[in-house]
Parts: structure tokens; sequence; C-alpha cells
């Protein structure tokens, strides 16, 4: 139950405001001042990536049996029930920080950026604003308000800033391909836009029909309100599919590889690395959280499709040859592990769906900074053309490799711990998810074995690639941050789990509610 008193600072308020300030003071920086630009930008990532580890620290200190901390309410149109409510439990807490090693590791990632720097960085900064705003907010309204301020920016972010990796077109459908653009980053900024729009219209219309039954938009009253069950019959099918679209959901999955490919390297980093899992946080913490009658109803239509989504995404992967779109669809398949974990409605499922949202935020994001260096470098991520990089890119070889063995679930990566609690819960439930879930483990460990031979311990590196340099100076930061979080929260899983544990109990509660009420 969350308390209406304020409770001290309102250090969630300041991790959101954080960066809008930065963004703000960025429009006054002149764009031709790259450096000030850049220290901006990191002082605002920075800041708020020291606050929400803060955060997280303080959280397992003083609520380890779970409970909200850091409670802000401020009432803003009481006839209506919205108000400004912000509140951390274990889940946002973990979230929050992933959030901040996310933005930090990819503002340094940004630093080679040269076209309109200081644009870019102002939007990426009100990008992860909305983020962190998403994790805390305990009102429906200002819900929605910061989960359209975290996806709107991707349209402009991709459309001007991503890079365009067109396929040729050959065929029947030739010039029909040519006319929509179809690889070009107008296409796939136009692509998500378009998908992601449908899916906050769904979300949208769930959140008013949930509040005005409910007389208010804070979740705790909804949760306490016993909404109908066949307004949970409807609602709970719409968020899921309304969420699951960015969380790359099949098969309202396909504007993800494509935004993925023609993002900017940090705009890829934040977009698999944090915004795919504001879609799983929405259908556990608002979905099934709020309507426990609906997530019962639906959660093996929910394992089931999540067991397609981790084997079309990791079989896609290993047909692919360009090395974003191979990452790309390993992320479909890796959030199909966190939907398969959330429809478990187990302990220990939704312990690993939240720990597969932080492990694969790290991973990915681990990847794409790898990628990014590469593309700086050749200028292509035609994997068949590439090949003997570790005998010149060393560093960037062992970074690709820590990320690719948390991606097969190796145990002592963060990888692992995730995948073996998911599976673990699934097993609980339905032995057969397990397995689908473990084949798809096997096949990534093809694919990503494939690429890491065929990039860095292949024949070569080719003759027009013999002088390239290995990842320097500030290229360095991100992979070294992420690289070792994936080893120290893989090693050392108590932290975080510590965290999740508090929490995931207490949401569990209706849900088993409703699963009696369905046995009688």
């Amino acid at each position: 139950m969350l308390e209406a008193a304020n409770q001290g600072f309102p250090i969630l308020s300041a991790i959101v405001i954080t960066p809008l300030l930065a963004a703000v003071g960025l429009l006054f920086v002149p764009d031709d001042q790259r450096s000030v630009v850049r220290g901006v930008s990191l002082a605002g990532s920075a800041l708020s990536a020291l606050a929400s580890a803060w955060l997280a620290w303080r959280y397992l200190v003083e609520a380890p049996q779970g409970g909200w901390l850091f409670v802000e309410h401020h009432e803003l149109v009481p006839a209506l029930g919205i108000s400004y409510t912000m509140a951390c439990d274990g889940w946002s807490a973990s979230l929050l920080l992933l959030t901040g090693i996310i933005i930090f590791a990819g503002t340094w990632a940004s630093f080679s950026l040269e076209e309109r720097a200081r644009e870019f960085f102002i939007f990426l900064l009100v990008l992860v604003a909305g983020v962190y705003g998403v994790f805390v907010a305990q009102d429906l309204f200002v819900f929605f308000l910061f989960y359209e301020i975290a996806v709107l920016p991707m349209f402009l972010l991709i459309g001007i800033w991503g890079s365009s990796g067109k396929v040729a077109a050959a065929g029947p459908f030739a010039r029909a391909f040519r006319m929509l653009d179809v690889g070009g980053r107008e296409y796939a900024a136009m692509k998500l836009t378009l998908m992601l729009l449908v899916g906050s219209a769904l979300i949208l219309a769930s959140f008013l029909a949930m509040a005005l039954t409910a007389g208010s938009f804070l979740m705790d009253d909804i949760g306490n309100a016993a909404l109908p069950f066949w307004l949970q019959w409807f609602a709970f099918p719409a968020l899921w599919v309304g969420f699951g679209t960015l969380a790359g959901l099949w098969p309202f999955h396909t504007w993800s590889p494509d935004g993925h490919a023609a993002a900017p390297t940090a705009v890829s980093m934040l977009h698999a690395g944090v915004l795919m899992k504001l879609g799983a946080f929405g259908v556990m913490r608002v979905g099934m959280v709020l309507l426990p009658d609906g997530a019962t109803h639906w959660a093996f239509v929910v394992g089931s499709v999540a067991c397609v989504n981790i084997f079309y995404g990791a079989m896609s992967a290993m047909s692919q040859q360009d090395l974003k779109y191979i990452v790309a669809y390993s992320s479909v398949s890796h959030m199909g592990v966190v939907m398969l974990g959330a429809a478990t409605l187990t302990v220990t499922g939704w312990n690993g769906a939240i720990y597969q949202m932080f492990a694969h935020g790290v991973m990915t994001g681990l990847f794409f900074a790898l990628v990014g260096v590469l593309y700086d470098r050749t200028h292509d991520r035609w994997v068949p053309r590439m090949g003997g990089f570790a005998r010149i890119m060393p560093m960037v070889t062992v970074g690709f490799v820590v990320a690719g063995l948390s991606s097969l679930g190796m145990p002592g990566t963060a990888g692992f711990v995730s995948e073996f609690l998911v599976f673990l819960g699934a097993w609980e439930v339905r032995p057969w998810w397990a397995v689908i879930g473990v084949i798809g483990a096997f096949v990534t460990s093809i694919y990503v074995m494939k690429a890491v031979r065929a990039i860095f311990f292949g024949d070569g590196p080719p003759e027009r690639f013999a002088s390239l340099t290995d990842a320097t100076g500030t290229e360095r930061v991100a992979p070294w941050v992420l690289g070792l979080c994936l080893v120290v929260f893989g090693a050392w899983p108590k932290f975080l789990l510590d965290m999740i544990d508090a929490t995931t109990p207490g949401y569990l509660v209706p849900i088993f509610e409703a699963m009696a009420r369905g046995a009688q």
C-alpha cells in the first residue's frame, strides 16, 4: 500500500529532472562547441546514473523485506483521480540502475558523433527522462505521459541520425521496396513510430477503462478496486499487445530489427537495452499485477507466444548476415525469455524475468557499442566481408566474446542467472515451455559462436581492413562498464536478486488469489 505522505528529498523527481535540465542547458550551447555539448550531456547522464545507483543501494539497505521508498504524492486533478505519484520498489530500483548504466555508456559511445550533436543529445536526454519516469510512476496518467515522452523521440533520433544500410531491392516487388525506402532510416523511423502509436492507442484505451471503472488513475486504487472479470478479459490482451509491441512481441516485432539496424549506436543501445524493457515492465507491472484475473486467463497464450519469440528470434538471428540484424533478432529472442518468465506467474519465473531485463539490457548494450566501434572503422556490417579482427582489435574481441557468453547463458555471466531462473519457473508450470527455452539457448550458442568466429577468428583480416585500430580513448569506456557489469552481476547476483525478490511475492498475491477463484 502506498503512503500518501511525501518521504524526504524527492530523489525520484530529481532523477527524472536531471537529464531534462541537461537537455535544457544544451539549448544555450552553440552547436560548434562539441566539447561543451559532450560535457553537459555526460554530466546529465552521469549524475542521474549515480543517483540511480545510490537509490538501488538505499533500497537494499532500508527495505530488505520489500515495500515502497521515496514516495512522492501531489494531487493534479483530484476530480478525475489524477495525481503525480512516484515511488520506488525493488523492480523500479533494478531498472533505474539499468537505465543509468546504459545512458552513461551510451553517452560515451556517442562522442564520435559530429552531425548536429547538440540536437542529438537533447533528444536522447529527453528520451531517458521519460524512461526514468515510467519506472517510478504510480499513476496511470503520469505513467502514459512518461511512456510517450520515452517513445516519440525515437522517430527523430533514427530519422535524422540513423544510417540507411539499405539492401538491394530485387524481384517482383523491387519497385515497391524502393518507393517505400525499405531498409532506409526514414522507413525504419516511420515503421517504428506507426506501430508503437497503435500500441499506445491500445494502452490508452485500457488505462481509461481501468481508471474510469476504479474511479482513480492511481495504481494502488485500481489494484484494490477488484475490476470486473469482463473488463480484465478484454483489457489484459489489449495491454499485452500494446506494451508487447514495444517489447518485440511476435508477430508485432517487425519494427524492431529495422529500427535497430538504422539507429545510431547510442540509440540502438537505449532502444534494445532499455526501451524494450518498458514494454515488458508494462505487461507485468500494469497488465498482470492490476488485472490478475485477466493475467491468469491469458497466461497460457502469453507463454506460448513467448516460446515462439524465443525460437523464431534465435532462428532468424542465425540466418542473418548483417551484424546489427543478428543482434536485433537476438533481442527479439531474449525478450521472449522475459515474457516466458512473466507467463509462469511464479516467484522464480518473475524474478528471472526482471533479472533478464537487466542482463539483456547490459548485454545488448555492449553488443551495439562494439558494433558501433566496428562500423566507425569499417563502414560495413556485412559479416562475410569481415574476418581475423582479433589480431588487430583485441579489446573489441574480448568485449564481443563476453557479450556473446552472456547471450548464450554461460555460467558466471548475468545471462546465466536470469535464464536459469526463467527456465526453472517455466518447468514448475509447463515443462515444455522450459524445453523450448533451452532449445532457443542452444540455437543462440550456434549463431553467437558462428558470428564470433567469422568476424574475429576467421581468415584475414581482409586487406582493406588491415590498418584498422582497436577501440581507443572514449570508445573503451562503454565496453569496460558494460562488460564488467555482466561479469559482476553474473558472479554476484545477490545484490539484484535481493531487491527483485523483495518485491515479487507481494505482486503475486492478487495473481494467486485469482488462481484460487478460478479453481473454485
